[in-house]
C-alpha cells in the first residue's frame, strides 16, 4: 500500500462471508484497533478492556432485534482476524464506552447544487478523534444484495462509517452527547442502518423505529441536493432541513428544538468550540456561494480560524496527551459522480485521494 493510500476491501457474499474476508484482510488494523481503544478506555474511564466488554454485553439483546445481519458480519471478522467475538462486538460498541466523556469534534456540511457552481451536490466533514486511529482507516466496498452497496471510510473491524451508497445517499455523521447512555441499539449499528437507506425517508424512519443507546447526528444528502439532519438521542430524535440558500451543517451541540428543550446538552460542554466552528463553517459558505466546487470544499475543512480548536482541529498541547483529538481525516462525498475523496491526514496538509464503486472488472486502487 503507497503512503496516503488506504487499504481499500471489496465485500461480498452472505454475511458471515463478507466478514471473514473483511476480518483476514485487516487482522494487524483491527488488532491495533483494540489496543487504541482499550488504552482509551483506561484513560477516559479507568476501565479495562474486559470490564467495557462486559458492560457491552447489555446490548446484544437489541442488536439481535434491531440488525441480525451485522452480527453475522462481526462473527465473520472475528473469525477471520482470530478474535473474539466478544471483543469484536466491544469495538463496534466503543461510542458506548467513550462517549460517556468525550466526543469527537467533528464539522460537518453539504451544499446544493446551486451553491457549488458546478452542478454538483457534496457532503463534507472532517473527523476530529485520537489520531493514532490513522493506522486503522480502511475503506470498504459491500455488496449486500437486495440492500444497496455501500463505499465508505470505517475503522478497522468496524462495519459502518461515513460514505454513500449505491442509491445515491450519502452520510456523515457528528457525535452528541447527553453524558450517558441506556441499554439499546448501539450508535455503529445505527449508522449502518441509516447507510443502508435507499432513500431519505427510510433513513429517518431507521433511526425513528430504533431503541436508542446513545446520541449521534446524522447528516444526510443526494446528488439532486436534498439535505436533512437527524439527531438522535435515547429520549427522543429531531430533523431539520436545509437553511435558505441551500446548504446543512452540523457540529457538536444539539439543533432540534424538541431536543434542545429536553435534553442535558453535554457535547457543548465538553467541546465548547462547537458553537464558533458552526458558525465558521456558515459564514464560509455564504461567503462562497456560488463557487463551493471541490476545491473549495477542500479549503472549508482546511480552515484554521480559532486553531487549535478549528476546523481543521489540530492537537493542543495544553491537553493530557491521552485526550487530545487533531483531525484524523477529511471526506469529501461528490453525490453525483458517486465519488469518496479522503485526504492523508490533516486536510491542511494532506492530499485528498478518490474512491469509486467499483464494477465488476474493476481493480482496487494501489
Amino acid at each position: 500500500m503507497k503512503p496516503g493510500k488506504y487499504r481499500f476491501l471489496r465485500l461480498r457474499g452472505t454475511s458471515l462471508e463478507r466478514g471473514r474476508q473483511y476480518g483476514q484482510a485487516c487482522r494487524e488494523e483491527i488488532t491495533h484497533s483494540i489496543a487504541s481503544y482499550s488504552a482509551m478506555f483506561e484513560s477516559f474511564l479507568g476501565i479495562t478492556w474486559d470490564q467495557a466488554r462486559e458492560r457491552i454485553s447489555r446490548y446484544l439483546p437489541y442488536v439481535e432485534d434491531f440488525s441480525p445481519k451485522v452480527l453475522e458480519e462481526i462473527e465473520g471478522v472475528a473469525q477471520g482476524a482470530g478474535i473474539s467475538f466478544e471483543d469484536m462486538f466491544t469495538l463496534n460498541c466503543r461510542s458506548e464506552i467513550v462517549m460517556e466523556q468525550r466526543v469527537d469534534g467533528c464539522t460537518a456540511f453539504g451544499v446544493s447544487p446551486r451553491l457549488s457552481g458546478d452542478g454538483k451536490s457534496y457532503l463534507c466533514q472532517n473527523w476530529d478523534w485520537i489520531r493514532r486511529q490513522r493506522k486503522a482507516k480502511v475503506i470498504l466496498q459491500i455488496e449486500q444484495p437486495p440492500e444497496p452497496t455501500l463505499l465508505m471510510v470505517a475503522e478497522a473491524g468496524i462495519l459502518a462509517g461515513k460514505g454513500l451508497n449505491s442509491e445515491g445517499i450519502g452520510m456523515v455523521a457528528n457525535a452528541l452527547s447527553t453524558g450517558s447512555c441506556k441499554p439499546g441499539v448501539p450508535v455503529h449499528f445505527l449508522l449502518r442502518k441509516v447507510l443502508d437507506s435507499p432513500t431519505l425517508s427510510d433513513a429517518v424512519e431507521a433511526v425513528a423505529v430504533a431503541e436508542r443507546a446513545n446520541c449521534v447526528n446524522f447528516l444526510l444528502g443526494t446528488q439532486e441536493g436534498d439535505f436533512l439532519d437527524i439527531e438522535a438521542a435515547p429520549e427522543d430524535f429531531g430533523v431539520l432541513t436545509r437553511e435558505e440558500g441551500g446548504f446543512l451543517c452540523h457540529t457538536n451541540h444539539f439543533l432540534a428544538p424538541n431536543l434542545v428543550c429536553r435534553v442535558r446538552d453535554y457535547g457543548k460542554v465538553i467541546l465548547p468550540d462547537t458553537f464558533q466552528r458552526l458558525g465558521r463553517i456558515k459564514d464560509l459558505i455564504r461567503e462562497r456561494a456560488g463557487k463551493v466546487d471541490l476545491a473549495a470544499c477542500r479549503e472549508l475543512l482546511s480552515d484554521h480560524r480559532n486553531a487549535p480548536d478549528s476546523i481543521c482541529r489540530h492537537e493542543d498541547e495544553h491537553d493530557p496527551e491521552g485526550k487530545r483529538l487533531g483531525s484524523v481525516y477529511g471526506v469529501i462525498l461528490d453525490l453525483a459522480g458517486r465519488i469518496l475523496w479522503i485526504s492523508d491526514g490533516n486536510p491542511c496538509q494532506g492530499r485528498f485521494f478518490p474512491y469509486t464503486f467499483l464494477a465488476e472488472e474493476a481493480i482496487p486502487p494501489e
